[in-house]
């Protein structure tokens, strides 16, 4: 176990206090307070006993001399507002510092806040009564300036947890230092990589952390869990809903759009409308009503939100209608408030963010930073079928915190659309492909 390891400690009691007072006794004055949680005691014979105040604590770093940064630290600092010419210090060490700042910061907005808790100070003048680095219970409201610490000190964590992993010093054993590698290997996130590798210590006993199938299988388990789908539309007669398509240039709006129409209206026997407002692409709105009349479903060509009312009012016999959009640049900001004025006139149910599998994270990432004020309610992802690697997929899933819906496997209409599943996402990430499907993208026999 490497030294930053070693370093950090979970103490107990009954309260915050007792807690703070033995890692205090233990560690120091100068012990930086990671993280704090209720936890509930094991009792007799197994049932659930009293609660209890957890904190995690790392000891500090008393380190000398100039080291080389980590990859990851050299990220972070990039994005830093240092001087060219800091050494930059001890790389766990400086992380740790970073969130110890963070936390005072979060306290001060608290005491501020609440008016009645007097900050802790960390030098040991104030009382042993005073109040702790991270408040147990939060005020009803916060500061702006509360959120943004909360986000920054969540990043810094994250941040610890991928240098802990990329340490060449022992920082994992070899086991799960390998299952990281595999998973960097298959485009997932350094981050999401060093959480999921994590998630794999928790009931792991070190003799079963040995056999590679097991630890292969709790993978498996760690990706699944993270994994959060629709569970699809819920389309039911006299009850309209309505669907938004939104996303960047060439991802298969219209193409997906049209296969979902197909999927409703031919098998699930739905009574489905098309509407596009894609007025910008050449002969768009000829394309979709090219599919709606293979389909037999009505379609209406809108150029403004005001006409997008109007065609919803003549629609509304309808169970099902999907707006297409135009699509663009996640960059251009003109064209996203035209798209939100007509998300805002649809008054939509769902609004599906449409990206393509085969996009490097980066991007997908900007894709979605830049869309986010449309309030998309999930992720579709295309083009499934031209790429091996999803890791990037599967990434910008949980941090985005949004649910897949669907998934598009294929071009041809309506059969190469499937259903997102845990599973199947587990399956693609872990293995390049959905091993319970043929190379169609249907279902093994």
């Amino acid at each position: 176990m490497s030294e930053a390891r070693q370093k950090l400690k979970t103490f107990r009691g009954a309260t915050l206090d007792d807690a703070y007072r033995a890692m205090r006794a233990e560690m120091g004055e100068d012990a930086v307070v990671l993280r704090t949680a209720e936890v509930k005691q094991a009792g007799l014979r197994g049932w659930i006993g009293a609660k209890e105040i957890e904190l995690t604590a790392a000891a500090p770093n008393r380190s000398s001399g100039p080291r080389h940064p980590s990859s990851a630290e050299k990220k972070y600092l990039s994005n830093t507002k240092s001087g060219a010419n800091e050494t930059p210090p001890e790389t766990v060490a400086y992380f740790q510092q970073l969130v110890s700042d963070a936390q005072k910061r979060m306290n001060r907005y608290t005491s501020e806040t609440a008016g009645s808790e007097a900050p802790y100070q960390p030098n040991g003048r104030g009382s042993e009564q005073a109040a702790p680095v991270i408040p147990f219970r939060k005020p009803e409201s916060q500061p702006r300036d509360f959120e943004d610490v909360q986000g920054e000190l969540k990043e810094m964590r994250e941040m610890l947890q991928v240098i802990m992993a990329e340490s060449t010093s022992g920082g994992l054993p070899p086991e799960l230092a390998a299952a990281y590698r595999f998973l960097l290997e298959r485009n997932v996130d350094r981050k999401v990589a060093a959480s999921l590798v994590g998630g794999l210590t928790k009931d792991l006993d070190p003799e079963a952390m040995r056999d590679e199938r097991i630890l292969m299988e709790r993978l498996r388990v760690e990706l699944r869990k993270r994994v959060r789908v629709t569970g699809g539309l819920d389309v039911s007669a006299g009850k309209r809903r309505i669907v938004s398509f939104v996303g960047a240039t060439g991802v298969g709006k219209t193409t997906n759009l049209a296969k979902l129409a197909a999927l409703f209206a031919v098998r699930e026997r739905v009574r489905v409308a098309l509407i596009t407002t894609d007025t910008y692409r050449f002969a768009a709105p000829e394309q979709l009503r090219a599919y709606a009349n293979i389909i037999g479903v009505p379609m209406e060509v809108v150029n403004s939100p005001k006409e997008l009312t109007i065609a919803l009012k003549k629609l509304k016999e309808n169970d099902l209608i999907l707006i297409d959009t135009a699509g663009g640049s996640q960059f251009n900001q003109e064209q996203i408030r035209e798209q939100r004025q007509f998300l805002a006139a649809a008054q939509a149910d769902d609004v599906y963010l449409l990206a393509s599998a085969n996009t490097h994270v980066n991007e997908l990432r900007s894709v979605v930073k830049n869309l986010r004020c449309i309030n998309p309610t999930a992720l579709f992802f295309t083009k499934i079928d031209e790429t091996r690697h999803f890791g990037g997929m599967f990434s910008l899933a949980v941090e985005a915190g949004l649910p897949l819906s669907y998934l598009s496997i294929g071009q041809n209409v309506p059969d190469d659309i499937v259903l997102a599943q845990p599973g199947a996402v587990t399956n693609l990430v872990m293995e390049g492909k959905d091993s319970n499907r043929d190379k169609t993208g249907r279902a093994s026999t």
